[in-house]
């Protein structure tokens, strides 16, 4: 498998991977959402208004883990963007994730999981903080794998221009000529949902189970491109 090809797998299975980590954090963690901010931000709103403390704290936490994951990602990659956006850095950076998502893992089958809540929450955020700046990095059909509207909206637009050019071209010769991208930004919207719906299942039947797959997911991503990353140079030195 090329590079390319490798990056564009890679990307919607982070998709998949936020979209299960935003329900299990639903559904185990009070209601706040860890990956998707924008919901976050409409349930802090609504918790402000009605008062609900717990809610508040819940969700600001979640929103301050998020930063703190952006903020710790930029300062890993740093400011050079590479020619293909998948550098060593940002797979250090997706390395710190998986880590976190098997302290949260560890964590939520332990005894104390009722006790650590907060914390739990900060952890999942953080992570995915962190992953949302190592996608916007690699930057791969403009996908993000935690903000779905954006790649809802790249979706729709894609589907506009193929409307019009349904008037000039049949539905074969449209399909080949459709950009990887346009097949990508839509896939992501799907792959998401998907890893929404299998946590859903999973995790009402069992849970232990459901938080340990974003972590295979994460870990099974990085340990894939250290691997190749490490025959190419091999590849190179022979």
């Amino acid at each position: 498998m090329n590079q390319s090809t490798l990056q564009k797998y890679a990307m919607l299975l982070l998709c998949m991977s936020a979209g299960m980590v935003d329900l299990i954090g639903y559904l185990g963690l009070g209601h706040v959402l860890t990956a998707n901010m924008t919901g976050n931000i409409v349930l802090l709103g609504i918790a402000i208004a009605r008062a609900q403390e717990f809610v508040v704290l819940r969700s600001l936490l979640a929103l301050i883990g998020f930063i703190a994951g952006n903020a710790i990602a930029a300062h890993m990659v740093g400011p050079v963007q590479t020619k293909n956006g998948w550098s060593s850095k940002v797979t250090a950076v997706l390395t710190v994730e998986s880590i976190l998502l098997l302290l949260f893992a560890i964590a939520m089958i332990s005894p104390f999981s009722e006790q650590l809540s907060y914390l739990l929450i900060v952890i999942l955020a953080v992570a995915m903080g962190m992953q949302t700046t190592a996608a916007r990095r690699i930057g791969i059909a403009g996908i993000s794998t935690t903000v779905l509207t954006n790649n809802l909206a790249a979706v729709v637009e894609d589907t506009v221009s193929i409307l019009k050019k349904l008037r000039h071209a049949n539905i074969r010769s449209l399909a080949k000529a459709l950009s990887t991208d346009s097949y990508l930004r839509a896939g992501a919207v799907v792959i998401y949902l998907i890893g929404v719906i299998a946590a859903a299942l999973l995790f009402r039947r069992e849970p232990m189970i459901a938080v340990w797959i974003p972590v295979l997911i994460i870990g099974g991503v990085t340990l894939y491109v250290r691997l190749h990353a490490w025959g190419t140079s091999q590849q190179s030195e022979s």
